[in-house]
This record gives structure tokens, sequence and C-alpha cells, in this order.
């Protein structure tokens, strides 16, 4: 057993050096770009915190990004089709970057706001761009394979984030004796590192942009396609569940569970261990069984593990469930998508993807003020259980809408290998 698990890990590393420079280039800015969202995730909510931002208008600021991602995801999909990847990308890193200096510019309420806008609105075109970039590289057999590894590259550069924001702070604070000011600085090192993930897509080899492309809402609204509608709907029930405790789980730790920020950053970054053995297993798991069984059991899954988290006090108990959590979240989200991109026609990839992005983080957006609600009256229990119920629908409907056409696609898939 042991063996056969080396093996395929060993395969899966291999697989690696198959992928095109344009992939491994987009990889290596996502993941530079990642390591600036790691530190935003540890340490922007203690920021806001610190100078004196109540809980609940903290939940209403961080509404303001993923609203904007949901603006922002399918005229990015315009855009992107009508310039190319490569010019969207550098768009998108260079202001992403400058709006996230901006967040942390000033302690005053609306300039946070609207600066966190803007952020989201700029990475609101990166899963869009990237998800039909990276299936337009690779060849059936790599998909999967290139989703996970993107997953996983994530999962660290968000790991190597939360190390720095845990740790950051205190070593800067020989040039920064206010704790508000040493948050800051932090947070200007993960805004630059954005800015710094153009440099990979600088010297992507540019794809020709589809210029005869007529801009068109149809295949986004009244065209759109019943699996798109379908999927569209899971992720908005997985966006409301991620919303209401992702985002709060620093909080969740050191105000719940009585730990400190460095604690909270050590288990953010220990996560990358048990995500990337989830992630790089995912793919043989859908081989040996399928893709929607694979990503609709991990879904399922991840209510036990928001059953832990809501209802334990014990720190190392809380971080089993925290881990278990992340990495059943980032096993099964690459599968997902490289289902609905495998199923998705030609034409209607970008639509498919614009709608992933748009209604996840409408999801997101829809939980933030709740989750704060709760939060601001040191009620963490509830923000869990209503994820446990969002998250369930989402495992549950999977399985009814997809399971029917995965089975008619291998179907089809033996008849042709006979």
């Amino acid at each position: 057993m042991h063996r056969k698990v080396f093996e395929r890990l060993r395969r899966y590393v291999a697989r690696w050096r198959g992928f095109n420079r344009n992939v491994r280039l987009a990889f290596a800015a996502s993941a530079l770009a990642g390591v600036g969202q790691g530190i935003f995730r540890v340490a922007f909510n203690l920021y806001v915190l610190q100078v004196g931002i109540h809980p609940a208008v903290l939940g209403t600021i961080l509404s303001a990004g993923p609203i904007a991602y949901a603006v922002g995801s399918i005229p990015s999909g315009f855009v992107a089709e009508k310039i190319g990847y490569r010019r969207m990308l550098l768009m998108i890193y260079s202001c992403a970057g400058l709006a996230q200096l901006a967040q942390v510019a000033t302690g005053r309420i609306a300039f946070i706001y609207v600066a966190s806008f803007l952020a989201g609105l700029a990475f609101s075109g990166d899963f869009v761009v990237r998800l039909p970039f990276i299936s337009e590289n690779t060849s059936d057999a790599d998909r999967n394979h290139a989703f996970s590894a993107g997953n996983i590259l994530s999962g660290l550069s968000l790991s190597i984030g939360s190390l720095i924001a845990g740790f950051g702070p205190n070593l800067l604070r020989g040039i920064a004796p206010e704790l508000a000011l040493a948050y800051r600085y932090t947070l200007w090192i993960g805004g630059g590192l954005t800015l710094c993930a153009m440099l990979p897509i600088w010297f992507i080899r540019s794809q020709p942009a589809r210029r005869s492309v007529k801009i068109s809402l149809k295949p986004y609204l009244w065209g759109m396609d019943r699996f798109t509608r379908e999927l569209a709907l899971i992720e908005l029930c997985i966006g409301v569940s991620i919303g209401l405790v992702i985002p709060f789980q620093n909080l969740y730790f050191i105000y719940r569970l009585g730990t400190s920020r460095e604690f909270f950053g050590s288990v953010s970054a220990l996560s990358i261990l048990p995500t990337t053995l989830a992630i790089a297993l995912g793919p043989a798991f859908a081989h040996a069984a399928t893709a929607v069984t694979a990503f609709g059991s991990m879904r399922l899954l991840m209510t036990l593990a928001l059953a832990i988290m809501a209802w334990t006090s014990q720190r190392w108990l809380g971080s089993v469930g925290f881990w278990v959590h992340r990495a059943l979240f980032s096993a099964g989200q690459p599968l997902a998508f490289a289902f609905a991109m495998q199923e998705s026609t030609p034409r209607s990839k970008v639509a498919a993807a614009a709608w992933l992005n748009v209604t996840f983080w409408l999801g997101q957006a829809m939980a933030a003020p709740v989750a704060g609600w709760y939060i601001a009256r040191s009620d963490y229990s509830s923000t869990f259980s209503i994820a446990i119920v969002g998250i369930l629908i989402a495992g549950v409907l999977s399985f009814a809408w997809f399971g029917s056409t995965e089975r008619r696609s291998t179907g089809e898939a033996g008849q042709k290998h006979e």
C-alpha cells in the first residue's frame, strides 16, 4: 500500500517536468502573489482591529473584496479574450499589488474599503484567466495534474506568507515600535510580492488574442447552459461556507482557542503538509473512481472538519480540524475545475470559469458581514454551524447533478477505447 502511494507521488512529481514553459511561468507568478495573499490572510484582520476598527465593521470591510470578485469576473473574461491572457495577467498583478499597498496606507475605514474593493477587482480576473490559460496549455491527460499542481504551489506560497505574517511583525518592531505600524510594514511586503508577480508573466510566450471575437453577454447570461448554472449554484454554496470560516480563522485561533499570532502562523504554514498530500493523491483518487466521486466526497467530509472546529476549545484539536478542512477543500476544488473545463463546450469555458468565480465570491461577500456580526458577539460556533449546512448542500448537489454526467462521459470514453 505504502509503495503504491509513493509510486503515485513519484509519477505525480515527474509530470511537473512535462508542463510547458507558459504553465511554469504562470505557476511562478501565482506563487509570488500567493505569498502576498498569505501575508494578508494572517495579518490584515489583526491590523484592522489594531487600528481601532470594530469587529462588526471588519466583516463589512472583508466583504469588499468578494463583492469586487463577483462584479469583475465576467468583464475580466471579456477583456482577456480581446487582449490576450499575457496582457491581462500583467494588468491583474500590477493593479492588485498597488491596491494592496493602498489598503494599509491609512487607518481610515472608507479608504481601506475602497482599496480592498480595488484589490478584489484586480484579482477577480486571476482565476478567470488562469483556468482557461492552463487548460489551453495542457493536454487532456495532464489537466487534472496541472490544476492540482497549481493548488499545491498556491498552498505552499500561502504557507510561506503565513509564516512571514506570523513572525514578521515581531522582527520589524525595531523599526516599527507600534504594533499597528509593524503590521503595516509586513503587509506592504505582501503587496510588493504581488507586484513582483508581473516578472514571470512578462516572459510568457504571448498567444494570439481573439480579436475577431465579438463581445457578447449571451454565453454569460441568457445563453448560459444548464451545466454552467448548476456549477454556479454549487459554487455559491461553497462560497458561503468558506466565507463564514476562512477569512476569520486567525481571529478564531487567537480569541476562541486562546493562541498567539505566531501559533496560528505556524499552524497555517504546516497545513501545507496534509494539503499537499491530499492534492497530490486527488487525481489518483479521481482516476480510480470518478472526478465527481472524488470532489463530492471531499465536500461531504469537510462537514466533519467544520464540526470539530465548531465545538472544540482545544487548540490542537482545532488545528487538526483546520488542516483537514483546508486539505479537503484544496484537493477537491482543482478536480471540480478540471471536470468543469472538460465538460464545458469550447465556447463556454470562459463563461463557466467566470461564473464559478462570480458565485464563489458572491457567496463569500454574503457570508462575511454575517460572520462579522457573530464574531463581534464572540460567537464562533454559529458561523461554523451555518458553514456546515452550506458545504453539505454543495456535496449532495455535486452527486445529484453531475454523477450521471460523468458516468455518461466515462461510458462514451470506454466505447471509443473499445
